[in-house]
């Protein structure tokens, strides 16, 4: 449907292009999105790349496709991480992470937050020793 200005199914001139798909989570509501891929955040930590997803849909029938908004960038996202996993024979670089890689990244969050909270008191006690 992207290409052409009619509906494939029933051929309405109705489109309409570049609808937001959302999703629901406990989180809130999110755009609708892709996973492929890796970015680097500092040393070792890497978190997946999101590529959201935009809708087309005939306004007669309600026939529904989804496009990437930026398909350039996930198919180079794509390419490097199958191009990743062919050169150091290894698993791609979107593949799940494991278990021990995720409980990491949980206590490294857990520890940056604890030091967060006690900068944030150490703050307010200067204050109050400061009055």
């Amino acid at each position: 449907m992207k290409s052409k200005t009619t509906c494939p199914k029933c051929g309405s001139v109705r489109i309409i292009r570049q609808v937001q798909v959302i999703d629901r989570s406990d989180s809130g509501a999110q755009s609708l999105s892709l996973r492929r891929g890796t970015r680097a955040l500092g040393g070792w930590l890497k978190l997946p790349r999101i590529f959201p997803l935009d809708a087309w849909a005939c306004g007669a029938c309600g026939f529904t496709e989804l496009y990437v908004r930026e398909p350039t960038e996930l198919l180079a996202a794509d390419d490097a991480a199958s191009g990743a996993a062919a050169r150091t024979g290894g698993s791609p670089a979107g593949a799940p992470v494991s278990q021990s890689d995720q409980t990491r990244t949980v206590i490294v969050l857990a520890l940056l937050a604890g030091l967060v909270l006690a900068l944030g008191a150490l703050a307010a006690v200067a204050v109050a020793l400061a009055r």
